[in-house]
């Protein structure tokens, strides 16, 4: 089998929200599908992260396409190699990266589609028949709307709500979500690199009260491993990060630095399905916990709950609450009743809904990126 074309599809996709709407509801517009075509038919697909389209479809049309093309898409890791070497010049994370990982889900897809087989039977096998799903918020304009919001998914079967919300009303927040689901639901707080070292610190402390199940990403530059590890000596909270780090080597550094206790690999960002499996080794031999990063809508999803169905230490799997109008893939890998498994089916278990494709596609050429 060889492989005959890729090509990216950007989408444009609102989300469907109720009341309270979201602040910045764009930032979840965009998705970037990836499709790779081989000469028996087996076409897989995964999935990139909605940064700068132009950059990612230019990367994989002039940088990856070219030398996979004639090469075969189920000899993973020797491909991975390849590509990875491509980036020396381009820089070895970010859009490279991005753009690989996203093909490299794909090659996957192919791989358990010709053996006919799931992937999560090539990765060891189901651990568990199901994962929980938590609700991963939009960020809101004002505490009381977070309250608001994370009471609906709770009706709706999640048994967790992890909230996105900064440098100002992160703790009024966290307590008003608190207030309005009880002492049975878990509550995760992600402030995305909101902090200094010191804000951290104190106010970390003043969030213990509000049991959370973990800290994610607290201090800027969210790369500031020693910071990061000062922090968890100073807090009872767990602390969670990872999914701005890059390939297991990027976790090496993470890890050994005592920075963490929850690792947090996103499978579109830091390399693709079987990085994650490496990391997923590293954090095995650490000791630590994992719940991967999966805030999107696309392909990615199943192959993060591929990833988390297959190992012993992945409790959570994330779910972007909010819906899209309408899903580009089928089934849509959405949590019943607060869970999410996979269907018995060759590869990652979806088809794409074409029609959605075609009538959300985007067909302008993007002059910058899409995201806003």
């Amino acid at each position: 089998m060889k492989i005959t074309d890729i090509r990216t599809i950007a989408l444009k996709i609102p989300l469907k929200e109720g009341s309270p709407v979201s602040a910045y509801p764009n930032r979840r517009r965009i998705h970037i599908l990836v499709e790779v075509s081989t000469d028996e038919g087996i076409t897989g697909y995964g999935e990139s992260i909605p940064y700068t389209y132009g950059s990612v479809a230019g990367y994989i049309e002039q940088q990856l396409k070219p030398q996979l093309i004639g090469e075969d898409p189920t000899q993973i890791e020797r491909l991975w190699d390849k590509c990875y070497r491509l980036s020396f010049g381009h820089g070895i994370r970010g859009i490279s990266l991005y753009a690989q990982s996203a093909v490299e889900v794909a090659l996957w897809d192919i791989l358990g589609k010709s053996r006919k087989l799931p992937v999560y039977e090539m990765l060891g096998g189901l651990c568990k028949p199901k994962i929980k799903a938590y609700a991963s918020l939009m960020e809101y304009a004002k505490p009381e709307q977070v309250g608001e919001i994370s009471v609906q998914w709770v009706e709706q079967g999640y048994k967790a709500i992890k909230i996105h919300q900064g440098r100002k009303d992160a703790v009024e927040s966290t307590k008003e979500v608190r207030d309005a689901v009880g002492d049975d639901i878990e509550i995760m707080l992600d402030v995305n690199g909101a902090w200094n070292p010191m804000e951290a610190i104190r106010l970390a402390r003043i969030l213990e009260k509000y049991n959370l199940t973990w800290l994610e990403e607290p201090i800027w530059p969210v790369d500031d491993y020693p910071s990061l590890a000062r922090l968890r000596e100073k807090t009872t909270i767990p602390i969670a990060g990872g999914e701005n780090e890059h390939t297991h080597t990027g976790f090496r550094n993470l890890i050994t630095q005592n920075a963490v206790d929850i690792i947090q690999p996103d499978v579109i960002m830091t390399g693709g399905i079987s990085t994650c499996k490496k990391i997923f080794a590293l954090a095995e031999a650490w000791n630590l916990a994992i719940a991967t990063h999966s805030f999107f809508f696309g392909p990615g999803v199943p192959a993060a709950v591929h990833l988390s169905l297959s190992n012993m230490r992945s409790e959570w799997v994330e779910i972007n609450a909010v819906p899209l109008e309408s899903f580009f893939i089928k089934p849509a890998y959405r949590p019943v009743n607060g869970y999410v498994s996979a269907p018995d089916k060759p590869g990652l278990g979806f088809e794409i809904d074409w029609e959605t494709v075609k009538k959300y596609m985007v067909k302008e050429k993007p002059n910058d990126s899409l995201y806003y």
